[in-house]
């Protein structure tokens, strides 16, 4: 097959951001999206808890699919957002103005969730639904409620995110304060330390502050920024790298001879996902993790976040294209990728009302048919939330 029929498409895309899109990042989207959907159909259909599948190594590894498409998503925020910042702090490059990127992440977020919320009550009834009503509509719910999931379960993970697109601005102010009037190698160097310094932060703030406080799970887990900012300044490094190719330097050898192996990527990938397998369920395949300690999380985190990362790394900064940048980017996964959001938000409520009208047996037969169910049904109202919410409200961005 000729090199020019594995290239990727890349498209403008003026209604939403205005820039180019990769189609292979639109897979990646996908691949994590789907990921989700499945583990949380293992769950909804009573798969991941039963007889039949508690022992499983099939079930184990479905288990760590939803955390690490959520891993996925962060290191891609971290990528893609900080792109014009890191070229403004290391080239003094332009940068979006920031009414405008806090405009464009409001209109990202906030009305396809808000159409979404609505659809969770209606589905699941105002009663039902956990926390305060403002904190539930702006996504500053924390203190309000002792329910771990207030509103739309995956909810937890847009949090973790408006708190980074409000983290994202003072960061990259700080660093092109210490960065401006020096060389372009000082530049990076204090902006890669910088970043080191985000994930370490991390892991003491996992080590040493989250033990402290009650074990509220939406503290040790959820709804908490710096716990990710690891995953986040993964991301982070390869927006890093990316600028710093396209600008017409060169990357460290080492960087960009693996980035242009993306086969041993995704299997360095592929071995620490399942290093967090074993860890979660305690090195013994039984279905459900028993309480992590601090140093258990810490590894976790940190292998979820080098799974993640290796992941992206070939799809982001690679200098050619394989088959496998072919198969992520194709259209179909491409397609899935556009329409990721509408798919995130809406599957548990579609599986909520979905158990209530069909009944699924809690082995592989009953897990399969919800996945047969939910993947295209999700799809559908991920089509319209993009056509007639997300589209149209990207497009009132400047």
């Amino acid at each position: 097959m000729a090199e020019a029929a594995l290239e990727p498409v890349v498209k403008v895309d003026s209604a939403t951001t205005g820039r180019k899109r990769s189609s292979t990042l639109d897979g990646v989207r996908a691949l994590a999206a789907l990921a989700v959907v499945v583990y949380h159909c293992s769950g909804a259909s009573g798969f991941a808890t039963s007889a039949h599948g508690s022992k499983s190594i099939f079930v184990a590894v479905i288990g760590n699919f939803g955390n690490f498409g959520v891993a996925v998503f962060f290191v891609l925020s971290g990528y893609l957002l900080f792109q014009e910042f890191v070229r403004k702090i290391l080239f003094d490059g332009e940068r979006t103005p920031l009414p405008h990127y806090f405009e464009r992440r409001f209109l990202r977020i906030y009305p396809a969730y808000w159409v979404a919320l609505i659809g969770f009550v209606f589905v699941t009834g105002a009663p039902l639904v956990a926390g305060g009503a403002f904190g539930l509509l702006t996504l500053t719910e924390r203190h309000f409620s002792e329910a771990v999931f207030p509103g739309i379960g995956v909810a937890w993970t847009l949090y973790v995110e408006v708190a980074f697109y409000v983290f994202m601005p003072f960061f990259a102010g700080f660093l092109w304060l210490l960065c401006r009037r020096r060389d372009v190698l000082i530049r990076v160097s204090i902006v890669l330390v910088a970043l080191v310094g985000l994930m370490v932060f991390a892991h003491v703030w996992i080590g040493v502050i989250v033990p402290s406080v009650p074990p509220d799970m939406r503290i040790r887990f959820r709804m908490n920024l710096p716990t990710y900012f690891g995953w986040f300044a993964a991301g982070m490094a390869l927006a890093v790298g990316s600028v710093w190719s396209r600008s017409g330097r060169t990357l460290p050898k080492s960087i960009a001879q693996l980035a242009n192996r993306p086969m041993v990527c995704w299997s360095v990938a592929l071995v620490a996902f399942l290093m967090v397998v074993l860890i979660q369920t305690d090195f013994r395949f039984q279905g459900r993790p028993h309480d992590e300690t601090s140093l258990m999380l810490q590894a976790r985190m940190f292998l979820q976040g080098i799974a993640a990362l290796l992941f992206i790394l070939p799809m982001a900064i690679s200098g050619r294209v394989t088959r496998l940048h072919a198969f992520v980017g194709s259209r179909q996964l491409a397609w899935i990728g556009v329409i990721s959001y509408g798919i995130y938000l809406w599957h548990q409520i579609i599986m909520k009302a979905l158990v209530e009208w069909v009944t699924f047996s809690p082995d592989l037969f009953g897990f399969l048919k919800m996945v047969t169910i939910v993947v295209p049904s999700s799809c559908l109202f991920g089509w319209i939330s993009f056509r007639l919410i997300e589209k149209p409200a990207l497009s009132l961005a400047k």
